[in-house]
């Protein structure tokens, strides 16, 4: 028994012995052999070396931590004396300032004096009295493995800094305004879109299309769009840079990302790049995203006056108001009560000379055109029943029904005024042009603090109109 416990003892020392030596520098490189100090001085000799050997420097997209999403486009030099050259769009020339790489917790890199295309977005000013949410400390968060590409977080506001390996001279920022105007050449009609025809299931006869409004003049980039049942809207920046335009940060649909750019010249379009998605941008004169709610909320006794038309729509509206010089404006309405007459229990209007009864009490229209011919004192109308049917959550169409009816002032006689209206040709073109069966597409928008409908055609976009809360 001994000797067996000696022979395997001794078996144990050569396979532990064989072990050491089959674990020596050349099959384990690491650097631990350095004292703590000296491995991070190491790292910080190999980041800086990082940093300084490109050429022609880097492209460094910047997007700030503050929550608008500013994107910000700069040509970066660093420099082996600790000086960093930063040039964009916005300055002609490139602004010199200093740099370090220290260590505390992580690796960082740190713009310790002020350049007017990066440290400025950290420091309060007039319009933003807390600064615009950039950094001016950052930490490393990786580093690609064939070293073209860093990507490091600020230390306070968390904005991200990706830093991208130059391949050739990009100090001339004049040609980025190429890619501004092609965008804007692009732009055709009201609503630009992302057919993406490769990817999420998507073909070139079957694309997968999505709202994507993208503004040089406002350098912002708005999204709406329905996917697989759910609607998606938000708004990132969009920035230019020497190759095309990118958003500043990524729309993400299931696994895959939407966010660069590149201008296809034969095609005389964007396409989307830097994706596993396939896909060009192109315009329409109507949306092709719904937005949820629309209907439920314009029903919701609404009372909506028309404040401008265009087209067709204009055209009727200004013959029908020529024939019917009585009538005012027109007010399309969802069980409107506001400074409505109370009836009695005979049907007949009760006036308020002194204008002030509660008119919450008066009667409910339910939905239609209300045509408006008052005075100072007191409402008087000839209301067009209707029924507003939902197309889609934003489109609606309307049917004009039977029981029209007219209140006028005290004293007047009712039925020649109802039967002169209902009678009018060019009354009617206007009712019957706004119940056509295309419908209307509507558009919520909100200006001087008050909340506006638009109605579009649907059938001709040319012909819409504008109308106010009321």
């Amino acid at each position: 028994m001994k000797f067996i416990m000696k022979i395997r003892y001794i078996i144990l020392f050569v396979l532990i012995s064989f072990g050491i030596s089959s674990c020596g520098k050349n099959d384990f490189d690491n650097k631990f052999d350095e004292l703590p100090d000296q491995r991070i001085q190491s790292t910080i000799k190999e980041y800086k070396e990082i940093l300084t050997e490109p050429e022609f420097g880097w492209k460094m997209n910047y997007s700030l931590g503050s929550g608008i999403e500013y994107m910000a486009y700069n040509i970066v030099h660093f420099n082996a004396d600790n000086t960093v050259s930063i040039k964009s769009k916005m300055v002609d020339n490139a602004i010199v300032s200093e740099y370090k790489i220290f260590s505390e917790a992580d690796v960082e890199l740190v713009f310790n004096t002020f350049n007017e295309n990066l440290t400025s977005f950290s420091y309060p000013n007039a319009k933003a009295p807390n600064g615009y949410g950039g950094d001016v400390e950052f930490n490393f968060v990786s580093i690609s493995e064939d070293k073209t590409e860093i990507v490091l977080k600020g230390k306070v506001n968390n904005g991200i800094l990706k830093l991208q390996k130059a391949d050739r001279d990009l100090s001339d920022f004049s040609s980025i305004q190429k890619y501004v105007n092609y965008l804007s050449a692009q732009r055709t009609d009201s609503y630009m879109n992302l057919a993406i025809t490769s990817g999420l299931g998507a073909t070139e006869d079957e694309p997968i299309v999505l709202g994507m409004d993208l503004s040089s003049m406002a350098s912002a980039a708005d999204y709406n769009f329905d996917f697989k049942g759910q609607f998606y809207s938000g708004r990132k920046m969009l920035y230019f840079d020497h190759d095309g335009m990118g958003l500043s940060t990524p729309i993400k649909l299931e696994d895959s990302e939407i966010q660069y750019f590149t201008y296809n010249e034969n095609k005389h379009r964007y396409e989307l790049a830097k994706s596993d998605l396939k896909g060009y941008l192109y315009c329409t004169k109507l949306p092709t995203y719904y937005v949820p709610g629309v209907y439920d909320e314009i029903m919701d006794h609404y009372s909506l006056k028309l404040r401008a038309s265009f087209g067709q729509v204009w055209d009727k509206y200004i013959a029908m108001k020529r024939a019917n010089t009585l009538i005012k404006n027109m007010v399309i309405v969802t069980d409107y009560k506001q400074r409505i007459p109370k009836f009695d229990k005979d049907g007949n209007p009760v006036f308020d000379e002194v204008f002030n009864e509660d008119y919450t009490l008066g009667k409910s229209l339910g939905e239609g055109l209300l045509f408006s011919f008052e005075d100072k004192t007191q409402f008087y109308f000839y209301f067009v029943p209707l029924e507003i049917k939902k197309l889609q959550e934003d489109r609606v169409a309307m049917k004009r029904l039977p029981g029209e009816f007219c209140v006028v002032k005290k004293g007047e006689d009712l039925n020649p005024i109802a039967e002169s209206i209902k009678g009018n040709k060019e009354f009617n073109d206007l009712v019957d042009y706004l119940c056509n069966e295309g419908g209307w597409y509507i558009r919520r928008t909100v200006e001087g603090g008050l909340i506006d409908w638009d109605f579009i055609s649907q059938d001709n976009p040319n012909d819409y109109f504008y109308t106010r809360l009321y």
